[in-house]
């Protein structure tokens, strides 16, 4: 059966394409099918590594996907909860590096976590939700335009951080949102991704389509640390540290987690994966990266 949530979406399937970072054609030989559903197919590219759905939403459909998405986040109370706290975490992670400046968040929905950074800050973001845009500017001192980030006009070399909160996996382009970004950076400014869905991990490989992470139409991009860095250019930025959170965050429940991992592969080994559901939290899962404009 159909997920409900992919009705009537199929007018906005976008075209093939490539890799994004090989300039692979669409018709080649170097993808494989890494995971699907019904309606998706996610595709690895066997040179780089990166997984892209193909086809994806075009940016209609996913206008009009993420259209009141904020509404649907305050109707998830538990969610919401845990990722205020998730989102103190993260801050203390990047303002160890950085505490103060000019900080543009990409994708910053209600402005959420934009709130939660330091007042030294001098605090811009950019979001497609017209409801969450002006949720932001009404509810806290920022300032949030409605666009998409390649098609602003930011002054270049303006930005002293640049953010990408569990954002960079949900573009259709997200080569140009970093091309742009490297404008928009002053020499020696930061890049953050964090609550960013991480390739490398052990139940990415595991579990594929059953992944928590893998959600179709909204994660079209699935990187590593690896080839995030190709995507932005190894000689534009410099990779400045790496972590990935599950001890001592909302998510961590490690005697279930542990034990609904075990008892999945076994399954696994024994035929029976059809009976397996989406996988745990788990270490690994998603990954916090900082890189550096080089000068």
């Amino acid at each position: 059966m159909k997920e409900q949530r992919f009705n009537g979406y199929e007018k906005f399937y976008g075209y093939k394409r490539g890799c994004l970072i090989c300039g692979n054609d669409k018709e080649c030989n170097d993808r494989e099918v890494w995971a699907k559903d019904e309606y998706f197919k996610a595709l690895k590219c066997t040179d780089c590594g990166l997984v892209t759905l193909d086809p994806s939403l075009d940016q209609d459909g996913l206008n009009q996907y993420y259209n009141d998405y904020i509404g649907n986040r305050f109707k998830q109370k538990q969610k919401f909860d845990d990722r205020k706290i998730q989102y103190r975490i993260d801050k203390i992670f990047i303002e160890n590096y950085i505490n103060k400046g000019k900080v543009l968040d990409v994708g910053c929905n209600g402005g959420f976590f934009l709130n939660t950074l330091s007042e030294n800050f001098e605090k811009f973001g950019i979001e497609i939700d017209p409801k969450a845009v002006d949720y932001a500017n009404k509810e806290f001192n920022v300032n949030v335009i409605e666009g998409e980030i390649g098609k602003d006009d930011f002054e270049e070399n303006s930005f002293d951080l640049i953010i990408f909160r569990g954002v960079i996996e949900h573009l259709i382009d997200p080569k140009l949102a970093l091309d742009r970004s490297y404008q928009l950076l002053k020499p020696g400014g930061l890049i953050y991704f964090c609550a960013t869905p991480n390739l490398d991990s052990f139940c990415a490989e595991i579990y594929r389509e059953k992944w928590n992470l893998f959600h179709p139409i909204e994660h079209i991009n699935i990187f590593s640390v690896r080839t995030l860095h190709r995507l932005m250019g190894v000689k534009r930025f410099l990779l400045v540290e790496e972590r990935y959170d599950y001890l001592n965050t909302p998510y961590e429940n490690q005697n279930n987690d542990y034990k609904k991992l075990t008892d999945d592969i076994n399954l696994k080994n024994s035929g029976r994966w059809y009976e397996v559901e989406k996988s745990p939290p788990f270490w690994g899962n998603m990954m916090s990266v900082i890189y550096k404009k080089r000068i």
